[in-house]
């Protein structure tokens, strides 16, 4: 898959593999940082045009709604790989565990 104009991350520890699948002038966002993501950040701000940003993990009230406002326009895509209901929460930590996929796990909380 890709390449991608922005990735998201929210563990930071495969920066250097995600960076690949971005596009020329693409741009990735980072919430997690280890010291393996710190030193491929420090790399990406000095070479390529694919560059590696932190992303503040309070961001406020305003550039949420801005954020929402892209996923539903679609300009913003999230990639989604399965869905679990929250009974199956075991089979979901199961398939995150396994690893290997391209998107995200997600578990749907129902009232």
């Amino acid at each position: 898959m890709g390449p991608f104009d922005v990735i998201v991350d929210t563990v930071g520890t495969e920066l250097n593999c995600y960076r690949s699948r971005l596009a020329k002038g693409g741009r990735m966002v980072t919430v997690g940082l280890s010291a393996p993501a710190l030193a491929a950040i420090a790399a990406s701000s000095v070479y390529g045009a694919r560059r590696i940003r932190t992303f503040s993990a309070n961001p406020d009230a305003t550039v949420l709604r801005a954020l929402a406002d892209h996923v539903t326009s679609g300009a913003l895509r999230p990639m989604v790989n399965s869905v679990y209901p929250l009974a199956d929460i075991a089979a979901a930590h199961q398939a995150f565990e396994r690893g290997g996929v391209v998107g995200k796990h997600v578990v749907a909380v129902s009232e």
